[in-house]
């Protein structure tokens, strides 16, 4: 550099001239090239490492979606149902069924009540007789009043369909005359109706019965049931079966079984992303040297950036130890991966025998499960383990119940004749249901059976406001002659008040009813001997679960059953079988990756984080050196100018020298 400078100052001082601002710069890129070759030099570093580990994050990132999936208990506990003939019954899964095969015949399907006016109008606009039009429907009359604005088959159609009347109503048009036409919006026997109180409207021989109310009959195992939809949600739990069509005394059969094709076809996706997972972890940190063609294939792009880095040998040894050794806590068939038909060479290649997981999967899925996912289970059948948090650590927690949940039940008194109930005139009654508000309920007088006022009352209370926000109510017999009216809800938010009988005496209802339901409560032990009383977390719309908060404390610490959610559905009040709670290799594994790379104290996190604030760091530098290389170049300018200044000076001095002394003499 410094021989340049010389021999352009040189051909400049030849040349009678110097170019100050090329100079300039040639002098300050000779003062600042240093620095700036070490900062490039560090950049490429950064670039190199940041790109290495970002790719390696976003693998890593991809990998654990298929590990996601095996870590959580929902993929082993999938189920299948199908129907022997689905235009008699269909079948879909809404929870957990028992596997199964039912069989069934269809008797009868439900169906509406529709009845039709055999008076006959001109027109859609014709007059009807005003007054009050009384609507009998599930036991409870309703009042219709027609008058001036409404006296009209079309008007007396707009006001019922705008109303809560629980029927609809429409007029058609038969052979160009027209009839008015009434249908209960609810299928079932107990929503039939009659309609009275105004000219053409005001007796059982006005109207044609065109559908007649039923209820669903079917036999199922053997066992005679009836509902008043088509949809029964309640029969099998974790079945929903839809009632298409009726064929009497024809066996049908429902098939419920486990789904094992989702768990399989989740293993074979995770051995398969593994051992890509375990290419790429080679490739990145390959000390290859490759040729500058071979580095210019895209298959070559990520080739050894990582080559002997420490953050790579350490991730590689986590993902190993997350496959390796017991799973703390764990019971059953199969304790490791091998059982189940999953192995690993010496060079970390993963392969899987399908056969034997098939084996596995069919003879033990829950043992399965726990080896795979995170999740706790018991030997008790009416504890059921719902689900955890990250917070919930592995064990075995000894549970104590001292008190089960409960629903909310009243029991009236003995009815003075059970087979025939009158009730004289209009009965009222009030009813306050879980939450919600007091409401009136309506029945209509007449002689009713024990079990067709108990059906009538049940209808009654859950097709009112009462059970507007989800309450329901069933209503039962005991001692053959007492109704029992019990809540849906178990808990302490489980509440009955009935109040203000009017008319029912004759059907032991009389004095006022009242209760409340209540939670589970009872204890968790942890593994050094202390409690957690349960009752504090249960849910407050169903008292049979509990949900432990992620604050618990127990004995001064944090509980370690924070996050675990459980139910119990019944059993003895006293010491139960254990909650044990596991963490399987999938979920091991899917909380180390998601440990370094989805949070900031992660090793490829903080590794990232860490090249970033170099990298602002090089830049500062290199903004310094940029402001120092301006300095210079201003400096030297302003040395060349001056210089410039003076050779020009001297340059007219040695032509007025020479222009002096040289001139031709006078003769």
């Amino acid at each position: 550099m410094s021989n340049e400078i010389g021999s352009a100052l040189v051909n400049r001082l030849g040349s009678g001239g110097i170019d100050a601002g090329n100079m300039a710069k040639i002098l300050a890129e000779a003062d600042v090239a240093g620095p700036r070759s070490i900062i490039d030099r560090a950049e490429k570093r950064i670039l190199q490492e940041s790109s290495g580990l970002t790719y390696l994050k976003a693998n890593l990132e991809a990998f654990n979606s298929y590990t996601k999936d095996l870590a959580t208990n929902d993929l082993f506990k999938k189920f299948s149902a199908s129907s022997s003939n689905e235009s008699v019954m269909g079948v879909s899964i809404s929870g957990s069924p028992v596997p199964g095969t039912y069989n069934f015949t269809s008797e009868q399907l439900a169906t509406s009540h529709t009845i039709v006016a055999e008076q006959k109008f001109a027109s859609l606009n014709s007059a009807i007789p005003q007054g009050t039009l009384t609507l009998n429907i599930a036991g409870q009359p309703r009042l219709i009043e027609v008058d001036s604005s409404n006296a009209s088959l079309s008007g007396l159609r707009d006001t019922i369909n705008s109303g809560d009347f629980g029927i609809s109503a429409s007029v058609v048009n038969v052979g160009g005359e027209y009839q008015m036409m009434f249908s209960a919006k609810n299928t079932g026997a107990a929503n039939a109706f009659t309609l009275s109180g105004i000219a053409g409207f005001d007796d059982p021989t006005d109207f044609q019965i065109t559908s007649q109310a039923q209820d669903a009959e079917i036999t199922f195992n053997g066992l005679p049931i009836t509902n008043a939809t088509n949809t029964f949600d309640e029969l099998l739990p974790g079945l929903s079966l839809q009632l298409k069509s009726a064929q009497p005394n024809v066996n049908q059969s429902i098939t419920v079984s486990r789904d094992t094709e989702g768990a399989m076809e989740a293993v074979k996706d995770f051995v398969f992303v593994y051992n890509q997972l375990r290419d790429i972890f080679k490739d990145i940190s390959s000390y290859d040297k490759l040729s500058a063609e071979d580095r210019e294939k895209p298959e070559n792009e990520f080739t050894g950036l990582l080559a002997g880095s420490s953050l790579v040998r350490e991730l590689r040894s986590q993902i190993r130890e997350s496959l390796t050794g017991a799973v703390a806590g764990l019971s059953g068939a199969y304790q490791s991966l091998a059982d189940v038909g999953i192995t690993m060479d010496l060079k970390g290649e993963m392969s899987l025998d399908e056969d034997r997981l098939t084996t596995a999967l069919n003879g033990d899925i829950d043992s399965v499960s726990r080896l795979f996912a995170k999740g706790g289970y018991s030997a008790d059948p009416f504890i059921n383990v719902l689900g955890s948090s990250d917070q919930t650590q592995a064990g075995s927690y000894d549970i104590n119940i001292s008190q089960l949940a409960e629903r909310a039940s009243v029991v009236g008194g003995a009815a003075t004749n059970p087979d025939n109930i009158n009730l004289p005139g209009v009965a009222n009654f009030s009813i306050k249901l879980d939450q919600g508000d007091s409401v009136t309920i309506t029945l209509a007088g007449g002689t009713y059976s024990m079990t067709q006022l108990s059906q009538l009352m049940q209808t009654a209370i859950n097709n009112s406001s009462a059970a507007s926000s989800g309450a329901r109510v069933s209503v039962g017999i005991e001692d053959g002659n007492k109704l029992t009216f019990t809540s849906e809800r178990f808990g302490g938010n489980s509440l009955i008040e009935l109040t203000g009988f009017t008319n029912m005496a004759e059907a032991g209802l009389v004095a006022d009813l009242t209760d409340a339901g209540q939670n589970v409560d009872g204890t968790l032990t942890m593994s050094d001997g202390s409690t957690l009383n349960i009752g504090a977390y249960a849910d407050q719309q169903d008292g049979r679960k509990v949900k432990v908060s992620d604050f618990a404390f127990a004995g001064g610490n944090p509980a370690e059953v924070r996050g675990l959610e459980f139910e119990v559905l019944g059993g003895p009040t006293d010491a139960r079988s254990p909650i044990n709670f596991t963490q399987g290799f999938a979920s091991r594994l899917y909380e180390t990756i998601n440990n370094n790379i989805g949070t900031k104290d992660g090793l490829v996190s903080q590794r990232l984080e860490s090249l970033e604030l170099r990298n602002e760091r090089l830049e500062e530098r290199r903004e310094k050196i940029d402001l120092r290389y301006e300095k210079l170049e201003m400096k030297y300018r302003l040395q060349f100018s001056t210089l410039q200044s003076i050779l020009s000076g001297m340059d007219q001095t040695r032509s007025f020298l020479d222009a002096t002394y040289n001139r031709p003499r006078e003769r």
